[in-house]
């Protein structure tokens, strides 16, 4: 015969006794979600973890790089995350600037671009391109690209190419008035940018200034 429940719910754990044998059985199958005294979680348990935080929580600037955050995620970092059932959104706080340079003199001069590394470039941008994008900016011809400047709330257009004797990209036709001008630009500045997928352009930042 089972022991009758209490009425009234409490910090307690059921425990139901059987008089099938001497001794008794316990299951502890049933037990409110407030037992105080409920066993620890082994680390080792499959169960699903996420650690999103929620929006309510966060400030104005940690919503902001998690929107940044969202627009950067890629493909393989989602399906890890479906994968492992752990989401890595807390990464908020990973940084999204993916490409970063420290500004010299050559991304500054009369005639000159913003000089781009082949690697992050094509890994982060080229690699989303269309087909004819792709191909108009590997032969020089380059194509316009919108580019978004967080810190002003503006957008211009600039020319992304590949600048084949320098086996590097570069960032032209504005560049110099829009932003090395207009930013007040500066050798040993830090800027960063990151290409939005979705809008298909670029995201631009000053993330540190020159020692004066």
């Amino acid at each position: 015969m089972k022991m009758a429940l209490p009425s009234a719910a409490s910090n307690t754990q059921y425990l139901f006794y059987s008089n099938s044998s001497e001794n008794p059985t316990v299951s502890t199958n049933l037990c409110l979600s407030s037992c105080e005294n409920s066993k620890k979680r082994n680390p080792d348990d499959s169960a699903m973890v996420s650690w999103t935080p929620s929006e309510n929580r966060l400030t104005k600037e940690e919503r902001k790089i998690k929107q940044l955050r969202d627009l950067t995620i890629t493909n393989e970092e989602r399906a890890k995350d479906e994968w492992y059932g752990v989401s890595t959104e807390l990464a908020l706080f990973k940084d999204p600037w993916i490409i970063k340079k420290v500004l010299t003199p050559s991304d500054l001069g009369q005639l000159s671009g913003l000089l781009l590394h082949t690697v992050p470039i094509e890994d982060h941008i080229i690699k989303y391109l269309n087909k004819g994008d792709k191909i108009n900016v590997q032969e020089g011809l380059g194509i316009t690209v919108d580019v978004y400047d967080h810190d002003t709330d503006s957008t211009y257009e600039l020319l992304l190419k590949r600048w084949t004797t320098l086996h590097s990209y570069v960032l032209n036709g504005g560049w110099r008035m829009y932003f090395v001008r207009r930013r007040g630009l500066r050798q040993g500045d830090e800027i960063g940018l990151f290409w939005d997928r979705f809008a298909s352009r670029l995201h631009f930042r000053v993330l540190s200034r020159a020692a004066t």
